[in-house]
């Protein structure tokens, strides 16, 4: 038998051991970012969302972009979903929105994570993804350096499992900052629901994984955004439909003449092509017409069917659509079965070979015509292959870019966004004005705030997402306006219209205004839609790198041969030379051609 002494130290020992684990899993935790109430770190002011704001269902401190943030569960209105048994939970809906915290003080130097948990209940159907932005901010409210999460995904809800996906990020707090917000974006339209949200010290067991912005020394050779130097790009568009596209399935919302015959509305967009095309070659400019499907067929006597003749039933009047028709009537089913020389409104195949000609893009406006956001990914891609194949008849190569009809780019889930970038499509425009998912909003005066096209949220370095500018006659002076602006912000502008409407002497009048303003400024680059979104994702791709005292290399690390590549010099440098060959400056910046995937030896001498 032990000695007394003996057992009792052994039981001591064990204690010992034990408060050793479980101090240990606690530290584990905190590593790891886990909320431990024990020990009453939590920093998040208003975590549980009990609090009241000054806006109706947002809880106090608590921000967002737009509407379609609010707080949900049953204790607000007997339905949703919630995880911590509190009864609240906060929607998130809308690509361009977003939910933030309340600010929170911080030390600078010292790591802060933030942990909570989402899921999607979307009706749209698919997974979703939300990522985590930490805001930090001085003494002063100025804004500091951003650190970003991944994307991280969110399961759709099945009442089977009902799981909730983590949602966590840790960020070091830079040097001067005195306060934290930590914000929540999705990567699409999908419903996702946040609860459990937590910000506490520690999480030094996750992995950080941000992008911070680089600081750029001034005297450091700087890639200009725009070829030969310009300072911003403009593209005219425009959406092409015949009587099949968005004419006899009009609704009346976002159409401005959806009330009237669409055979006359056909026959004018027919003619846009003739005076649109007389004033781009008047200034040498190439243009893009986003077309829709039945614009490549010379007719459809044989009766084709496209995309197994779909019906959508949610072309309703409750969807802005003027009667009930489309609910019960196959998309297509007006299709006349006739040829150009019998139904001209109808088919537009004589058209393309005179813009392609004249050195103009076709890209898409959607085969069939209809609302993106109330279809879902299997559509999509019926369509998106669809528009391929028949623009393939006339010699048009697969779509790049789209223009969304009627702007429905709202409501589009992550699932639509996968099959729209599998069919290779790289850039969008026409995209919501909807609050929530409008990414590029307009200021006071009419005017979009940031005329600067950006990576679509959630597929950054594959989709461009670009700002659009209606123009109408009685909006002459302010396009040009926009293209001023896009000047002052280094940035670009889609100047668009239909078709049809550029045909009367206002409306030609109008466009050969501002297509020659933007034709006649040295500081203006006028492109194919496409032409720029490529040239914005090579730039991009081109990094400089010091080699030794006054001498860089340049090296193009994208697919596309970048002539007329705009370098800016930095202060003081009287001579360049690439590789050898001594180079022209001109406003302290040089130009040179680099080929997809080349690099180049870019000395300066002061």
């Amino acid at each position: 038998m032990l000695p007394r002494r003996l057992l009792l130290g052994a039981a001591i020992f064990c204690v010992l051991v034990g408060v050793l684990g479980v101090l240990i899993s606690i530290q584990q935790r905190v590593d790891r970012c886990a909320y431990v109430p024990l020990l009453a770190d939590e920093l998040l002011p208003n975590a549980n969302l009990s609090a009241p704001g000054d806006v109706p269902g947002l809880p106090a401190g608590w921000a967002r972009a737009a509407g379609g943030v609010q707080l949900r569960g049953p204790a607000v209105d007997g339905e949703g979903f919630e995880l911590d048994g509190d009864g609240r939970a906060l929607q998130l809906i809308g690509i361009a929105n977003y939910v933030q915290t309340p600010p929170i003080p911080v030390a600078p130097g010292r790591r802060y994570c933030f942990s909570g948990s989402a899921l999607t209940d979307s009706p749209l159907g698919s997974t979703a993804r939300a990522r985590l932005v930490f805001r930090w901010a001085d003494a002063d409210g100025q804004a500091l350096p951003e650190a970003t999460t991944g994307w991280q995904p969110v399961r759709l809800w099945t009442p089977a499992t009902r799981n909730w996906s983590p949602l966590q990020g840790s960020a070091v707090a830079p040097a001067g900052a005195a306060s934290l917000a930590v914000r929540v974006e999705p990567a699409s339209d999908d419903r996702i629901y946040l609860d459990a949200m937590h910000v506490r010290r520690g999480g030094d067991a996750l992995i950080e994984d941000h992008f911070a912005d680089v600081y750029v020394p001034f005297d450091f050779p700087r890639v200009n955004s725009w070829p030969g130097g310009r300072r911003a790009a403009v593209a005219f568009t425009f959406d092409w439909e015949t009587a099949m596209g968005g004419l006899v399935h009009s609704r009346s919302v976002g159409d401005p003449n959806f009330d009237k015959d669409p055979l006359a509305r056909g026959l004018r967009m027919r003619e846009g092509i003739t005076t649109t095309v007389a004033i781009f070659q008047q200034y040498d400019v190439r243009a893009t017409y986003f077309a829709t499907g039945y614009n490549f067929l010379l007719g459809n006597p044989e009766r084709r069917l496209f995309m197994n003749d779909p019906t959508f039933a949610w072309a309703t009047k409750a969807n802005g659509w003027v009667s009930e028709r489309w609910t019960t009537t196959p998309w297509f089913a007006d299709d006349p079965y006739g040829t150009i020389q019998s139904d001209p409104a109808w088919y537009f195949g004589d058209l393309v070979p005179q813009l392609l000609g004249a050195g103009h893009e076709i890209q898409s406006h959607t085969f069939s015509h209809f609302f993106g956001g109330y279809v879902d990914a299997a559509t999509w891609q019926a369509d998106l292959t669809t528009w391929d194949a028949v623009a393939a008849e006339r010699g048009v190569p697969p779509a790049r870019a789209i223009a969304f009809p009627w702007s429905s780019s709202s409501g589009i889930s992550d699932s639509d966004w996968d099959a729209i970038e599998a069919a290779g499509v790289s850039a969008v425009t026409r995209l919501s004005d909807q609050a929530q998912y409008n990414l590029f909003p307009v200021d006071g005066s009419g005017l979009v705030a940031d005329s600067r096209c950006r990576w679509l949220p959630g597929r950054e370095g594959r989709i461009l997402a670009c700002p659009d500018f209606y123009l109408k006659p009685d909006r002459a002076d302010l396009a040009i306006q926009q293209i001023a602006r896009a000047v002052a912000q280094g940035g670009m502008i889609d100047i668009w219209a239909h078709t049809e409407e550029v045909t009367s002497p206002a409306q030609i009048a109008a466009w050969t205004q501002v297509v020659r303003y933007a034709a006649e400024d040295p500081a203006v680059w006028v492109a194919p839609f496409t032409q720029i979104a490529d040239w914005q994702r090579g730039v991009e791709q081109v990094q400089i790198h010091l080699l030794s005292d006054g001498v860089y290399e340049v090296r193009n690390r994208s697919q596309l041969d970048l002539a007329g590549l705009s370098i800016e010099l930095p202060p003081g440098a009287r001579r360049a030379s690439l590789s050898g060959d001594d180079l022209a400056i001109s406003d302290g910046r040089v130009t040179i051609d680099l080929g997809a995937g080349q690099s180049a030896e870019l000395r300066m001498l002061n």
